[in-house]
């Protein structure tokens, strides 16, 4: 369920149905959940959505179902989600609502919009977000023993899909022109768009006030990229930080943090949990570090540190994500021994840390906007249709 939009999937489709549903179109949400909501949990999305349609998912079933995938050729994660009731449900919503732009978010649903893929007068976009393949096949040097075994089966399988499916749609999405080059290279005759995630509505913003010598990463910590990236930072970046500068403090935040394990603390380090106000605890941090080892598509803590105006020092492959940057927006090294160096000269020159906040900040809010995913769901319509009237329905899947 894309709410609350807290981790990269659920922020984007998120605020890809509130942009168009504040647009004026009729947006109609399918989604799986794997527990019943409270309806006050989910009254935001009913109070844009025209209708939104829950299918439970229940996790023992969905792991059967990858179980028994493994003899097989199809990716384990699609396996994961195939459900009788949402294939009937997608069924009578494109009968019923009969829409403009089908959406479908991630390899993983396109087998429900496969079988109506030439129903006349409805145009399928499939957001790939990130070419899973690739971002796989990034994490394999990092992982070890049956894990590693497990994902690179499942890269090989996820790729192979990817190829199959992604020229069926009119139009697969991507989040970066990285992405966009790999899905190029993988599916050839695809026809793809770099549709990049936005930054929230601005809202009027207290002036920052940083503590100094504190160093923030935040993110959704059941991803492997995270942890991984954590374990980095606290055992071999942040100690030759704290060398440099004893001060110097590290706030681990975000869901999932308080269950990682005793390898996420140390001297200096806390770990927060989930933070209701992210905005503040951005505010009160001196450096966002992003030290991804590996990733995928574009990290929205990393856009979200830079629009706060907050310094942010990551490695290449995070500014990879963000290509075409300027020089000036983030520092970036390539090791341990780098992004400390980075670190401390920025903690100890806060107008260089103020001045490079500012210009990130600037550069942020006038590159990354939602608008573009609505140009984009509504470019998509055929021709023949009204460039101005709304869309009968938008089909979130």
């Amino acid at each position: 369920m894309p709410y609350p939009p807290v981790g990269g999937d659920r922020f984007r489709v998120f605020h890809i149905l509130r942009t168009a549903a504040e647009a004026g179109h009729s947006v109609h949400l399918l989604s799986f959940d794997t527990h019943p909501r409270d309806p006050v949990e989910i009254a935001p999305l009913e109070r844009l959505a025209t209708s939104v349609d829950v299918v439970p998912l229940p996790r023992p079933l969905s792991w059967l179902r990858a179980a028994q995938a493994l003899p097989g050729r199809f990716p384990l994660q699609a396996a994961y989600y195939r459900s009788r009731r949402m294939r009937d449900r997608v069924d009578d919503a494109i009968r019923l609502i009969r829409p403009h732009v089908v959406y479908t978010h991630l390899f993983r649903m396109a087998p429900y919009a496969i079988p109506h893929l030439s129903r006349p007068g409805t145009r399928w976009v499939l957001d790939m977000t990130d070419v899973i393949s690739a971002g796989m096949e990034r994490s394999l040097p990092f992982r070890r023993g049956p894990d590693r075994w497990l994902h690179r089966l499942e890269e090989r399988r996820i790729r192979d899909f990817e190829a199959r499916v992604a020229p069926r749609f009119d139009e697969c999405w991507v989040i970066s022109e990285r992405e966009a080059r790999y899905l190029t290279a993988l599916a050839p005759s695809s026809r793809i768009r770099v549709v990049p995630n936005g930054i929230g509505p601005e809202r009027a913003r207290p002036q920052a006030s940083r503590t100094k010598a504190r160093l923030l990463f935040f993110g959704f910590h059941e991803v492997f990229h995270n942890r991984d990236a954590v374990r980095f930072l606290v055992q071999e970046v942040f100690p030759r930080v704290r060398a440099a500068v004893p001060e110097a403090t590290l706030d681990i935040a975000g869901k999932g943090s308080e269950a990682l394990g005793a390898w996420a603390r140390g001297p200096g380090v806390r770990v927060l949990g989930f933070v209701e106000d992210l905005e503040q605890t951005l505010l009160d941090a001196a450096v966002f570090v992003a030290p991804h080892r590996f990733a995928a598509g574009v990290q929205n803590k990393v856009l979200q540190s830079l629009a706060s105006g907050t310094p942010v020092v990551a490695t290449p492959t995070v500014r990879a994500g963000l290509e075409p940057i300027p020089d000036g927006v983030m520092r970036v090294a390539d090791d341990a021994g780098g992004i400390a160096d980075e670190v401390v000269a920025l903690l100890r020159d806060p107008a260089a840390a103020a001045a490079q906040g500012a210009l990130a900040s600037l550069w942020v809010r006038e590159r990354f906007s939602w608008r573009v995913s609505l140009h984009a769901l509504e470019a998509i319509r055929r021709p023949a249709e009204s460039e101005t009237s709304p869309a009968r329905a938008v089909s979130v899947v």
